[in-house]
């Protein structure tokens, strides 16, 4: 269970108050990041503050001493004016009476929120910048706020424009490792994995797409796991289209439509295979994780996915939106099983290098400390 409140555990006096703000009550990938985040942070170093919704539901999964502070962030078209503003004054109250040090903003709607403490308060503000975007406003505007800007792949580092930005990978928690029991096609059909958001812009019907073109090749020993839900700033009408796709190409019985799992990197280790072909994706945590379950990835070569294959060589980068890519690189894996072994090995070794949470984390608390330092004021005035 959460911490309620600052009386409930002990803390030394020198350590640094900082809030983490986040608007989401459900758990994305921008949640997870979060959470391994603070799990790692030295509880005797920083005292955590956790500004989410009443009903957040991954609070459980906080394993070092928080207070939890239950404010909803909604969207800024429906709570501009007063609602807002009202938000936005909870929030300086609370940085000026627990002497809050640093306000983390997670996301892209708590930096909305988070801004104009630029000017009310004297905590260093950080945007945890986790998505790619074309709107000005993001890119130019609201990174101006903020003593950093904390982006989560190069990729999405590269469409800021005037903002002291650091590239801080996501990271995982080698503790969620589970052992891979399954042999590669070990029924003779090659199981392939897709988990996230049912959203548009993840491809998913481009997947589909590749097993008709296995299909026409005569290979049907191949199966489409589709894992996820539309809950999440999903879209329904996407995801029954995806169904009426799958009976249009009659692949009923070749994609499964899961839903939601809380265990994806258990699931991800009886998968041969997993697949993210989304347009501009700003990172994909799911990569990371599949790596860590002993499962190679096929990327699309698009936005931040080809960093982490760069790092780790444990997948296949794909041309850009390119299905018969898709289609050949998934036959060529079933036809080179040997090829597949050394994809499992590196990928799984060099992720847990690469992508290391401890490491992770001493680079945001490298970062804090710059930031309260003399040094770190003096750039921040600069800004």
């Amino acid at each position: 269970m959460p911490f309620k409140n600052k009386e409930t555990y002990s803390v030394k006096t020198e350590a640094v108050p900082i809030l983490f703000v986040t608007h989401s009550s459900k758990k994305g990938g921008a949640e997870q990041s979060l959470i391994h985040l603070i799990n790692h942070l030295d509880p005797e170093q920083y005292q955590i503050h956790l500004l989410s919704p009443q009903d957040t539901t991954y609070l459980h999964e906080i394993r070092v001493p928080f207070t939890h502070v239950p404010i909803a962030l909604e969207s800024i078209r429906t709570q501009l004016g007063w609602r807002y503003l009202s938000s936005v004054w909870r929030m300086m109250r609370l940085v000026h009476k627990k002497r809050i040090k640093i306000v983390h903003a997670n996301g892209w709607r708590a930096p909305w929120f988070t801004a104009p403490l630029r000017f009310v308060t004297s905590a260093r503000l950080i945007w945890h910048h986790r998505d790619h975007t074309h709107l000005k406003m993001f890119n130019r505007v609201l990174p101006r706020f903020f003593h950093r800007v904390i982006c989560i792949s190069q990729f999405v580092a590269e469409a800021l424009e005037g903002a002291r930005t650091i590239v801080i990978y996501n990271g995982i928690d080698e503790r969620t490792a589970v052992a891979k029991t399954r042999p590669f096609m070990a029924d003779g059909m090659l199981c392939v994995g897709m988990i996230g958001r049912i959203v548009e812009w993840k491809r998913y019907e481009l997947v589909i797409e590749a097993l008709a073109r296995l299909r026409d090749r005569g290979i049907r020993n191949c199966k489409l796991w589709i894992v996820g839900n539309a809950d999440i700033d999903g879209s329904e009408q996407y995801y029954n289209s995806l169904k009426e796709q799958a009976k249009r190409e009659e692949l009923e019985e070749q994609v499964v439509f899961y839903g939601y799992t809380d265990r994806p990197v258990e699931l991800m280790s009886d998968f041969d295979v997993t697949v993210n072909f989304s347009k501009d994706e700003p990172f994909g945590r799911v990569i990371i994780e599949s790596l860590l379950a002993q499962t190679p990835v096929i990327v699309s070569g698009s936005g931040g996915a080809p960093e982490i294959i760069q790092l780790t060589d444990g997948g296949i980068v794909v041309e850009d939106g390119d299905v018969e890519r898709l289609a050949d690189a998934l036959e060529h894996l079933m036809k080179h099983p040997d090829e597949y072994e050394r994809l499992l090995q590196q990928g799984f070794q060099r992720v847990r290098e690469q992508f290391n949470m401890n490491e992770i984390a001493g680079q945001v608390s490298k970062l804090y400390e710059d930031l309260l330092s003399k040094e770190g004021h003096a750039h921040a005035r600069q800004v």
